[in-house]
């Protein structure tokens, strides 16, 4: 296999493969197409000189991709409030308060249990 930088995909290659593509001009003269193929597969690639040029979506790939990108500040916020909730608790108080008093080799111990089996043990 010939792995010279010439003969490796470009990210722009690897990321468009799976689309449809159209050129400019048919997307002029054949909108009720594209219109169909970005209907049932979401997106289409425009071409403009055999080049990707711009990608044509449907609305609801649109909003997904947005959604996929854009945090849901209120789902963080509540899980932040429940872990600082657990961790004012008296549970987690006396767990810090016996973790003070170990020995080195102790808390050491604990550690390792803590994180679970060696991978490479097995």
């Amino acid at each position: 296999m010939n792995d010279t930088p010439s003969s490796r995909p470009t990210a722009l290659e690897r990321l468009t493969r799976n689309l449809s593509s159209i050129s400019a001009t048919h997307l002029v003269a054949g909108m009720q197409k594209v219109t169909r193929a970005v209907m049932t597969q979401g997106a289409v690639v425009i071409t403009r000189h055999e080049q990707p040029t711009m990608v044509l979506m449907s609305v609801d790939h649109y909003m997904k991709l947005q959604q996929a990108a854009e945090p849901n500040l209120d789902a963080l916020t509540r899980q932040f409030d429940d872990m600082f909730a657990r961790m004012q608790g008296a549970q987690a108080a006396q767990a810090m308060a016996q973790a003070f008093d170990m020995t080195p080799r102790e808390l050491g111990e604990a550690a390792v249990h803590a994180a679970g089996p060696d991978p490479s043990s097995t």
